[in-house]
């Protein structure tokens, strides 16, 4: 059944071709590293469509070698299916027909009584087979498991995969400390943080989740007290006080936008991202007040100098005396 786990693991070697070469090594099917890959539609409907036949991912394959190219059908099984036990055979002809060129179905599973069902011949005819279908099949007996920090550091992107694949270990937890430790020397935080969150995608347990986030936010959390992490935290706390700032001025230029439709204005596309693009607050509180009784949108926009209020006058009996002061007692008197 789809989910957020099933589709990361099926859709997580396409976009890496270097751990996906690691991964035909454990196949071994003689294809030399250096592979290049094209995603392709996943769609094995026929015409038409009475229902819907969707795999999870297909790869047309460039060899470095020079031989033709192949199709690689991914399927990512988290548990026993029955009927792709009939529906696999069909994939696999269906794309041989389509592009003409040798398929290999790769299953993918993270435990290993999914990995026995999934790696058996399957058959179709009576007396001799006419088809058979043998998946390749790759599961927590045939992939490494990722016991150290600097083999993990060596290929993240692999150290992943083979996590993912053994997630079901009764020492899941120790597997992720390995590799959220490597992940910590990776000093591309952008790549880094995309990873870490791809990981707990790809994670099925949520107690395995859990002990994800925990394990992120010990490694990767500046503690105060010292320079770097204070530094690092009054980053954090700014650009926080800046994204408030902004989400206030963005919920009032929204506002001010609907408070100018409502009332009838013509507003051009100019006059929008004048608007949305303001994030001085006192500014659209301004234009917003005078929106409420505006005739014209000149009378909302002229500049905040022209609003100026001259002070009240004042009466007589209100008007300041100037002080006297202490007279010096050697000025000369008036």
């Amino acid at each position: 059944m789809p989910n957020v786990s099933h589709d990361t693991l099926h859709g997580f070697l396409p976009g890496r071709p270097k751990a996906l070469n690691r991964a035909l090594d454990l196949l071994d099917l003689g294809i030399p590293p250096g592979v290049t890959t094209e995603t392709l539609p996943t769609d094995a409907s026929s015409a038409p469509k009475m229902f819907t036949r969707q795999m999870d991912s297909v790869l047309r394959v460039v060899r470095p070698d020079g031989h033709d190219p192949f199709i690689l059908l991914v399927e990512a099984q988290t548990g026993i299916e029955t009927k792709k036990e009939t529906s696999w055979p069909y994939y696999v002809a269906y794309l041989r027909d389509r592009y003409k060129l040798e398929v290999v179905l790769l299953v993918l599973c993270v435990d290993t009584a999914t990995a026995a069902w999934a790696a058996r011949p399957l058959r179709t005819g009576l007396g001799r087979p006419t088809q058979v279908t043998v998946p390749h099949v790759l599961g927590p007996a045939n992939v490494p498991r990722v016991s150290g920090v600097q083999d993990a550091s060596a290929d993240l992107d692999f150290a992943t995969f083979c996590l993912w694949i053994h997630s079901n270990d009764p020492d899941i937890e120790g597997i992720l400390t390995v590799v959220g430790e490597a992940l910590a020397q990776d000093t591309d935080r952008e790549a880094r943080d995309d990873l870490a969150g791809l990981i707990e995608d790809g994670l099925g347990s949520e107690q395995a989740r859990k002990f994800w986030r925990n394990l992120m936010e010990t490694l990767f959390t500046p503690r105060r007290g010292t320079i770097v992490g204070d530094a690092r935290l009054a980053g954090q706390e700014e650009g926080l006080k800046e994204g408030r700032q902004e989400g206030r001025a963005a919920g009032k230029a929204e506002q001010l936008l609907r408070l100018m439709e409502r009332r009838g204005f013509s507003l051009a596309e100019e006059t929008r991202q004048r608007v949305t693009t303001c994030t001085d607050m006192p500014l659209l509180d301004l234009w917003f007040d005078r929106a409420i009784d505006a005739t014209t949108l000149d009378e909302i926009f002229t500049a905040p100098t022209t609003d100026r209020v001259p002070a009240p006058a004042q009466s007589p009996e209100h008007t300041p005396v100037p002080s006297q002061g202490l007279r010096d007692p050697g000025s000369p008197a008036n």
